[in-house]
């Protein structure tokens, strides 16, 4: 036993990333070093162009995600070879994995504030997907990056935003060119002190209120109690009438999403990418953030009424 002043540092079971593309790359890079990569294909672009980019020499394939959000798996994920599974929207992958001689990777970015008990070899994510800040991702584990130098411009842009231009040139800016870096300490902040327990009950309460009281389509899905929603999506009958309802929503400021626009990689895959297809022209996603309240899920609601009345539906 050595004494002394200098004491050696503290150490943490989790590694912080300034994205969760960062926390991806470093463990794809500097950890697994696969030959192939499985990537589902229904995906945010993230992942596919941190693939693309970071990993050209690595072989990328994809496998088939159903309108339930189902998977299709490979029969094996052999030696040399990683496939990363999803929560899609905090929604739990109960199904069976394949049988794996190589890496299972779990991407918890959409279920961070769900209990749901993590089954993958490696555990990543992004906070930024859940949680109102400018940057931020998480690996599992301890680990000992050398951070890549970055100045965070779009992190510096999203605390001077001044409105939703701003934040989706930050968006943008991240797109282009992005690094391996730390967290920032204002996220880190706040990520540290928030109450996990509350956010899931508000979050839940405001997905319970959209289901019950949403006056078009259908949800995508259906949470358990242990789950803590994402998002709130819904299937529209019509591309069309989804793109009016967005329209007009934006018009009386409720800014909604489509989860997701397929990537060019997976139109050329040559999988059956049907049912994949099929979600993106469908789907609307309604946040459902612990920063609002019922009160602005009523907003939502009565924006939808005043559009139904006005197509005539």
């Amino acid at each position: 036993m050595l004494i002394g002043s200098k004491l050696l540092p503290q150490r943490v079971e989790q590694t912080y990333f300034n994205t969760g593309r960062a926390a991806f790359s470093f463990l794809i890079g500097q950890i697994i070093r696969p030959k192939k990569v499985y990537l589902p294909t229904f995906t945010c672009w993230s992942l596919v162009s941190a693939m693309s980019r970071r990993f050209p020499q690595v072989e990328l394939e994809f496998y088939p995600v159903r309108r339930d959000l189902t998977c299709v798996y490979p029969d094996l994920v052999r030696e040399g070879e990683a496939l990363v599974f999803f929560h899609f929207f905090g929604h739990e992958n109960v199904g069976a994995l394949p049988p794996c001689e190589g890496t299972l990777i779990e991407d918890f970015s959409h279920s961070y504030m769900s209990q749901i008990a993590p089954r993958g070899h490696y555990v990543f994510g992004s906070y930024r997907k859940i949680m109102a800040v400018a940057e931020g991702g998480f690996l599992g584990g301890f680990f000992n990056p050398v951070y890549e130098p970055s100045r965070k411009l779009d992190s510096w842009l999203r605390f001077e935003a001044k409105d939703w231009r701003d934040m989706r040139e930050a968006e943008n800016m991240l797109d282009r060119d992005w690094s391996i870096a730390d967290i920032g300490s204002q996220s880190l902040a706040i990520i540290l002190t928030a109450n996990e327990s509350l956010i899931r009950q508000k979050r839940q309460k405001n997905e319970r209120f959209l289901v019950q009281n949403l006056s078009v389509g259908t949800p995508q899905i259906t949470y358990r109690q242990k789950e803590c929603p994402l998002l709130h999506n819904r299937f529209i009958s019509s591309p069309e009438e989804r793109d009016s309802l967005r329209t007009y929503l934006a018009s009386k400021g409720v800014f909604t999403s489509i989860h997701w626009p397929t990537h060019d990689l997976v139109h050329e895959c040559g999988l059956d990418i049907e049912e994949t297809l099929w979600i993106e022209k469908h789907v609307i996603s309604f946040p459902v953030s612990h920063e609002y309240g019922i009160n602005d899920m009523e907003y939502i609601c009565h924006c939808v009424d005043e559009w139904k009345q006005g197509n005539g539906l």
